[in-house]
């Protein structure tokens, strides 16, 4: 799933840059947001969404003006996600998002759309902007376990 929301973002993103698209991604963006299309009848009026979030349970580390901390992902769609254990994002504040799965690395930028308490964290509501970036890491030797190591195994 999230390589559909990847995928749809960098497609969205080249129009935004008027690059345009190819008709293969065109027919692939329509395919992705007919499947993530908000049910009408399931969505209250106050509401305006366009695309539904599918609950995931994914972990990623949110970066800022003096943010760096580990949220849980729990609601993801072409159009943003909801995380927990965030720090507070004020609406309108640009954060990334970086979600580490195997190699790969994806990164979004995102906008504070909405805030809730949530215990001593807030549960934060994200809408995406901008291109995402996926960057593949390579180890070049073997790792050695050091210090950092043993203070992410910590936490």
């Amino acid at each position: 799933m999230l390589e559909d929301v990847f995928h749809y973002r960098t497609l969205i993103g080249k129009c935004e840059l008027g690059v345009g698209l190819e008709w293969e991604e065109i027919e692939h963006v329509t395919t992705l947001e007919s499947r993530f299309e908000a049910p009408v009848n399931e969505t209250p009026k106050h509401i305006s969404r366009k695309f539904r979030r599918e609950p995931v349970r994914m972990t990623g580390m949110m970066r800022g003006d003096r943010i760096h901390d580990r949220v849980d992902i729990i609601e993801l769609g072409l159009g943003g996600m909801v995380v927990r254990n965030a720090p507070y994002i004020a609406r309108g504040e640009t954060i990334e998002l970086v979600i580490d799965i195997d190699e790969l690395s994806y990164r979004f930028r995102a906008q504070g759309v909405w805030l809730k308490d949530d215990g001593d964290d807030y549960k934060v509501g994200l809408a995406f902007i901008g291109m995402p970036v996926c960057l593949h890491k390579v180890a070049v030797s073997a790792h050695q376990q050091d210090v950092v190591d043993q203070i992410a195994a910590a936490a």
